[in-house]
Parts: structure tokens; sequence; C-alpha cells
């Protein structure tokens, strides 16, 4: 075994790869990821510590930066870490081998859904000690909740219209298990809203048995008074309210109850 070649492996040239292939690529939080992940050798011999999984995803992120005698603000794309699991104990791959392994293991529940510019993917890699671990990138497309599904089923019932959703800096007071947090804008398209409500913001934070359902209702500016509300802030109301499997049928009056008490 050369001298130069075991050098080389260590940079990642000639080392062994790893390529992950998902039976689905449609989940939703809280689902079992089940695949088989092949570990194929390179020219010289290595010992694998693990085979490691980590769940990511993107959000959208705001940075100062000087300009000048002045500071402008631009939009970054943030990578943030969903879940971390691994499977097998250490073994040795020889040149030239292959080795499958069968992989299972849940999609988190505050997994972001697929929407917007948020992408989210399962990056399989080798750990290899002393080497560059090899890995492998593999995009999901995540979807609702079921219980996510139902709030903003419920909305969309008395009116309103999902127009945008983003993931972005979580704040500080709501304790979320992520960096970020998703929010779900709708806006009212039709019924007796659309004279009173400028829109909702959805944000949903799992609970033991459900979610924490945070809501921001933003009332529409009225006369000078209504135009003074939106310049100070206001005009703006944050509710928040559980939601399980047992209260799934009272959902939509229990959103139209909180915006009419807000609008």
């Amino acid at each position: 075994m050369s001298f130069f070649n075991k050098m080389l492996s260590k940079i990642g040239v000639g080392s062994a790869s790893v390529e992950t292939e998902l039976f689905n690529e449609i989940f939703t939080p809280g689902e079992l990821i089940r695949g088989k992940v092949t570990v194929k050798g390179g020219s010289v011999e290595q010992n694998i510590d693990s085979i490691y999984f980590k769940i990511k995803s993107t959000y959208e992120d705001e940075i100062e930066i000087e300009n000048g005698q002045n500071e402008d603000e631009i939009n970054i794309t943030r990578n943030a870490l969903i879940g971390n699991f691994q499977i097998s104990e250490p073994f040795v791959i020889k040149p030239d081998q292959t080795i499958s392994f069968d992989l299972e293991f849940p999609l988190p529940i505050f997994t972001p859904v697929t929407a917007g510019k948020t992408k989210t993917w399962v990056e399989t890699g080798l750990d290899i000690k002393m080497a560059a671990d090899p890995t492998d990138k593999d995009y999901i497309h995540v979807q609702p909740h079921p219980l996510v599904d139902a709030v903003i089923g419920s909305a969309m019932d008395i009116g309103l219209e999902v127009y945008k959703v983003v993931c972005e800096p979580a704040p500080r007071n709501m304790n979320m298990m992520l960096p970020f947090v998703q929010e779900f804008a709708l806006k009212p398209v039709e019924g007796h809203l659309t004279s009173r409500l400028e829109e909702i913001e959805l944000i949903f934070r799992p609970l033991s048995n459900g979610f924490m359902v945070f809501m921001e209702i933003d009332r529409k500016s009225k006369g000078l008074s209504g135009r003074l509300s939106k310049m100070i802030g206001t005009d703006e109301t944050m509710v928040r309210f559980p939601v399980n499997y047992e209260n799934m049928d009272s959902l939509t009056l229990t959103l139209n109850n909180l915006i009419e008490q807000h609008c």
C-alpha cells in the first residue's frame, strides 16, 4: 500500500465514497425516512468510525454592511441543522469493496415545509479520522404536518389565502427549537373579513401532543386613527392557541372568533 496513496486519501483523493438512496422524496414531519446507504472503498483501506446523517434547511436573514457612512441591509440565505443521526459501528472498508446499510430515522416534527425559497435535504457523510469526510446530499420535499394543514385549511374556510411562506430568524421570546421560524402569511380574498383584516401570520411551535399556534392579526387602517396605529405598530395583535387532534373539528370557529375579537 503506497504511502503516497495514503496521503492522497487524507485529502479526499482516492478515498471511500458514500451514496444514499431514499425510497421516497416526499415526506411529512414525524414520518420515517427510509433508504439504503452504499459505501464504496477507494484506493486504500480505511477505517470508518460511523455513517452520519444531517437534515438541513435554509432560511432567510438580513445583515447590515457598511456603505461609506451609511449601513445597508442585504438578504442572505443561511443553513440550519434540523436533525442529526448516525448508523453503523466502526468498520473497515477495503479498496474497491462495496458495503450497504439500511437506514431508517424520523423526520423531525419541526422540519419546515418546502415552500417559497426553503429547501431541505439529507446530508450523508462518512466519519473518517484524520481525513476529509466524503458526503452525499439528497433534497427532499416536505409537506405540512396534518395539524398545520388543518389550521391553514380552516383559515381558507373563512376566506383567507396563503400568499407568502418564509423562513426567517426566530424571535427570542418564542423559545423555538431552531434558529428560525417558518411563517405563513394569509390575506382575506372573500367573505366578511375583507373590509377589516389586512392579513394574519401563523407560526407553529411543536408541543408534546400537537402545536402551539402563534397568530399575528394585522387590522386594516381606517381613517386618521388607523393610519396612526399603523405607524406606531398598534394595529397588530399577537394571540396564541394550541392545536391537537382533539380540537381539530373546532379550528374554523376558533380562528374566526379570535380574528373577530381583534379586528
